[in-house]
Formats: structure tokens, C-alpha cells, sequence
């Protein structure tokens, strides 16, 4: 923009409250710094430099994605990145290797990762993923029946001979991954805004029709019924069914934690400070074992960034959810609908998922989650009808 080679887009001039919220969260962090809030100012520089590094990508998602060219492009791209995982986590998982020369871990049996560390983690990256890729799939729909078993026919040829049939085909290698993490919330989190969100979706975008319903039935009945029993989805439902409290030690960490931010309310501890002030100020109780993170993006937020950057944070992504839901309600643009769709789901699944990990303090996650809110953004911005 400085040197005259960017226009300001009109989602850049809209997305000025979540932008402005993010600003003001990076602000907040360096005044921990400065003021001495944060009890450890070495994590608290670093969570800094990541929080300006995915503002900055917040800003130019909302700068050059302008057209739909870009659109597809850049959800090629991270699809295609999530697809990669999943086929490298499912291959290592079924084989006997437990090393590979490039990469510094030990792969397990119990569940695939792929090159994250935590399986949990490789979850939630699918699921933005997975939100993606059906947003695009959402956007290709037919907003009317077939006329006629000739049309019908016609349009199941074109389907199969279409990049659609290719998406649907990387959507079921995600979702064969995301049920081989073994990942007890990520599959909950993925298939419970997977239902909520489509028949959300539905209804905002005015497409509660046929060909709508059946899209929506099929990615269910297909991905639960057939893939998932196929790749041990029985496996996800026994770790469901034998979770309790006597068995978990994360609520142990969780009340920990809202006792720090209870002593620590408006100001935090400092941002990613969760391990210092855990182990050495005094909340870690006989009974907690040593934890890096509470297990809960929400409360790792509220007792670092205390109530003020948690209020700034939740203010960011809740004004980006509602535009999402704008997007598919006032939108006439098919690809702009499904854009918000994209946006809508991955967001209600990460923050679903949130309640019990921290996949938003994993540097990959929390880059595509930014660029997902960036997405509704994107979405309602009435810059050109492209369809």
C-alpha cells in the first residue's frame, strides 16, 4: 500500500472492529512486558512476535484476497497442505516405521500426527481444513432441482468428471486421518459443526432444498458410516465412552488454572506465561501433574492475557463469526456464501475443540485459524460480483 502497489480493499476498511481488537491485543501484550506484569517475559516477547506475525497475516489475506481466482487459489493451497498431512500421518501410522530422517519424533501406533507432536493438534488442523474444503464444495451446489432424470443424470456425470468429485475424494482422505488421531474432541468438535453449522448454513444461505439436504446427509452417512467404521471410528467412540473424571487429570490442571486467573483477573500473568507461573507460583497442587498448557485454550488465555486481552481476543473472533453468518445470509455470490460457510465451521469447531486442548497455541493452527477469520471478512465485502 505504501509503494502504491496495493488498493485498500473494502474487507480491509470493514474488518476494522477484529482488526482493531487484534492491534489492541499485541498493545496489551507489550504493556505486560514493559509494565513487569508478566512473570515470564522471555515467553510473553515470543508470544508477541507471533501475535504481529498473524496480524500481519490477518491484514494480507484481507488485502489480496480480492477475486475469486485468489479465492480458490488459497484454498487449494491450505487444503492441499491438510491433505498432504493426513495421507503422511495414515501412511505412518499403518506402517511399521517409527522414525523418518527428516523429522526429529517417534511416531506411535495409538494415533497419527503427522508432523505435529500431539495427535490432538493434527485434528484440529484438519478440521479447518475439512471446513474449508466443504465451503468450497457448499459453493459449487446447484440452487435448484433437477428437472427431470435427465438433468439429474446429466449433472452426476458432470460432478464425477469435475474437480468437485477430486475435492470430495481429499475430503475423505482428511476425514480417514482425523479419525485415525484417535482424537476423542476433534471428532466430536469436527461432525457436532458439521451438523450445526450446515444446517446453519441452509438456512442462511435459503438453500434448504433437495440437493442441499442430500450434500449435507451424504458427507455424514459417508464419512461416519463408511470411512469412519472402516478406519476404526468404534476405536474414538470406546476412548469417548471410558472418559471420566476419575480417569482425566486435566480437570485437575483446569481448576489450577481458574485459580490463577482468579488472583491474576484483569492483567494475566503475562501471555504464554501459563508454565512458569503454574509450577512456580504456588497453583500446582499435589495431585496436578506437570502441564506446558491447561489443556484449555480459553483458560490459558484468560489467566495470561488476563480479562483484558481475553475480552480484546473473544471480541476478534466473535465479530468475524458474525460476518461469516452475514456473508451466507446477504451474499448472492455462491463462492462468497461458501467462503462464510468455510469461516463459520472452522471457527465453531476450533472453539469447540478449545474446551479441552490448545490447539490455538500451536503456531500452524493458530496461523490457518487467523486466516479463517480473515475469510469473513473476505466473504462480505461487496467489492465485485464475482460468482
Amino acid at each position: 500500500m505504501l509503494l502504491g502497489q496495493l488498493r485498500v480493499t473494502t474487507a480491509l476498511r470493514r474488518a476494522w472492529p477484529a482488526l482493531s481488537a487484534l492491534i489492541a491485543t499485541q498493545a496489551w501484550v507489550a504493556a505486560q512486558l514493559a509494565f513487569g506484569i508478566s512473570v515470564a517475559p522471555d515467553s510473553t516477547r515470543l508470544a508477541l512476535l507471533l501475535g504481529v506475525a498473524l496480524v500481519a497475516a490477518f491484514v494480507l489475506v484481507l488485502l489480496l484476497v480480492d477475486s475469486r481466482p485468489r479465492i480458490l487459489r488459497i484454498a487449494q493451497v491450505m487444503v492441499g497442505c491438510a491433505v498432504f498431512q493426513a495421507f503422511f500421518a495414515s501412511a505412518m501410522m499403518m506402517s511399521d516405521l517409527d522414525k523418518v530422517p527428516f523429522l526429529d519424533k517417534v511416531f506411535e501406533r495409538g494415533g497419527a500426527s503427522g508432523t505435529f507432536i500431539n495427535r490432538n493438534h493434527l485434528a484440529g488442523f484438519l478440521e479447518m481444513n475439512l471446513a474449508i474444503g466443504i465451503g468450497m464444495l457448499v459453493a459449487q451446489l446447484h440452487r435448484h432441482p433437477a428437472e427431470g432424470w435427465r438433468e439429474f443424470l446429466r449433472r452426476t456425470i458432470d460432478t464425477v468428471l469435475s474437480p468437485k468429485f477430486r475435492l470430495r475424494l481429499y475430503l475423505a482422505i482428511m476425514v480417514v486421518a482425523l479419525v485415525l488421531t484417535r482424537s476423542r474432541m476433534g471428532n466430536v468438535a469436527f461432525f457436532s459443526s458439521l451438523l450445526v453449522c450446515g444446517l446453519a448454513g441452509m438456512v442462511l444461505q435459503r438453500r434448504v432444498t433437495r440437493n442441499a439436504t442430500l450434500f449435507f446427509v451424504s458427507l455424514l452417512l459417508i464419512d461416519i458410516y463408511i470411512v469412519g467404521n472402516w478406519f476404526g471410528m468404534d476405536e474414538v467412540v470406546e476412548r469417548l465412552q471410558g472418559t471420566s473424571l476419575a480417569a482425566e487429570t486435566r480437570d485437575e490442571v483446569a481448576l489450577d488454572s481458574i485459580a490463577m486467573w482468579r488472583d491474576h483477573f484483569w492483567t494475566g500473568t503475562g501471555a504464554d506465561s501459563f508454565f512458569e507461573a503454574y509450577v512456580y507460583g504456588g497453583y500446582m497442587n499435589a495431585n496436578s501433574l506437570y502441564y506446558r498448557h491447561p489443556e484449555n485454550d480459553y483458560l490459558e488465555i484468560g489467566s495470561g492475557f488476563g480479562f483484558i486481552g481475553f475480552a480484546l481476543l473473544g471480541t476478534a473472533v466473535l465479530t468475524s463469526l458474525w460476518q461469516a453468518l452475514l456473508a451466507q445470509r446477504r451474499c448472492k455470490s455462491s463462492i462468497r456464501q461458501g467462503l462464510g460457510f468455510a469461516s463459520m465451521m472452522g471457527i465453531t469447531s476450533v472453539l469447540i475443540h478449545s474446551f479441552t486442548d490448545f490447539n490455538l497455541h500451536i503456531p500452524a493452527n493458530s496461523l490457518w485459524f487467523i486466516v479463517l477469520m480473515a475469510f469473513a471478512w473476505v466473504a462480505i465485502a461487496e467489492e465485485e460480483p464475482y460468482r
